[in-house]
């Protein structure tokens, strides 16, 4: 997942019934690529521009909001399409047109009793698990280090409809979450819901922070789909007081079996490797990916590493590789170099 700082540039205060604050931020990368087959590099250019909203009831409740317009910009026209079963279905990010979509757009309340968040956001496993390619990880303007054919990130999220309702619940060092996601009317019967539980746990041993991770995701069936994917994972990620961090994680894939015609199919394993330093304004990553396991198919894996330079005030270098090969297929490469800007 792309890791991104937004810096506010705006904002508003209301007065009434409750406070309420509105921010524009923004995040805008221009360079050169190598994409994966291409031939030469090409010129690369990206913006993100952000809303934040947050408040307060007068109870003590916060709420807040957020839209990301690179994300909701992008809804489409006309009639939304129908499966084969003549129920409609919406494709794509459509905040603006479609209210059971999510578009970029997240949402959230939080109390005593938790926060609950709907929208363009983590399922309980990925909310709980640390993902090795995100360890002391800067980024890059293309993603290269989180794109190989090894990496594996956002677990079954975004796999039905892409809008997740997530309650999570912190207290010290512990964290729990529950998470649903619907098939968005994929099946003519009634609507499946896929779920996921997340635990997570921060040890500090005195200057290095251990963070541990556990998980479980299923899912929704789909038309034509006779096993339910899901998903279990362990994490391990360590951030030590010199600038050093590690991380680890294991996940097994599989799916469960769905009506009479259902069978399940082999099961997937998945292990990430992640190391990450950082030294005043440089800061480089590495990561290692595989897929392996699953009779009859051939085993997935790949390499990506990361590097960037603050320049201060928003601007940094960022340089990306990222490297993977399917089985004995050739190997895919990718590459960037360019300025990422913070606003």
């Amino acid at each position: 997942m792309k890791k991104i700082l937004f810096a506010s540039t705006a904002l508003v205060a209301f007065t009434g019934a409750a406070a309420a604050d509105v921010a524009l931020s923004g995040r805008a990368e221009m360079g050169v690529y190598n994409p994966a087959g291409a031939a030469s590099w090409q010129f690369f250019t990206d913006i993100d521009v952000t809303f934040t909203m947050t408040g307060e009831t007068d109870n003590g409740l916060t709420f807040g909001a957020s839209d990301d317009l690179d994300e909701g910009g992008n809804a489409q026209s006309g009639p939304a399409p129908a499966n084969a079963a003549g129920v409609a279905v919406v494709a794509g990010n459509q905040a603006t047109q479609n209210n059971s979509d999510d578009g970029g757009a997240t949402i959230f309340i939080s109390g005593s009793f938790g926060t609950v968040t709907m929208g363009d956001t983590d399922g309980a496993l990925d909310w709980a698990l640390t993902e090795a390619g995100n360890v002391g990880n800067p980024g890059s303007i293309a993603d290269d280090e989180t794109s190989h054919a090894g990496y594996f990130g956002s677990y079954h999220d975004g796999g039905n409809d892409g809008q997740i309702l997530r309650w999570d619940y912190t207290s010290g060092d512990f964290g729990v979450a529950i998470s649903l996601e619907d098939d968005n009317g994929s099946r003519a019967a009634n609507t499946n819901l896929g779920y996921a539980v997340g635990l997570k746990y921060n040890i500090d041993l005195g200057g290095t922070v251990v963070a541990l991770g556990v998980g479980y995701q299923e899912r929704a069936d789909a038309a034509g789909i006779t096993a339910k994917p899901k998903a279990a994972g362990v994490s391990a990620s360590a951030t030590l007081a010199n600038g050093f961090s590690a991380g680890i994680t294991y996940t097994k894939l599989g799916s469960t079996a769905v009506g009479p015609a259902g069978a399940a199919t082999p099961v997937d394993n998945h292990v990430g490797l992640g190391l990450g330093y950082t030294s005043g304004a440089i800061s480089v990553h590495a990561n290692y990916g595989k897929f392996s396991g699953t009779t009859g198919t051939p085993d997935r894996s790949g390499v990506g590493l990361s590097a960037a330079y603050d320049l201060g005030g928003g601007a940094v270098v960022h340089a990306g590789y990222g490297q993977g090969k399917v089985g004995n297929g050739p190997t895919s490469k990718t590459a960037s170099l360019g300025l990422g800007l913070s606003f």
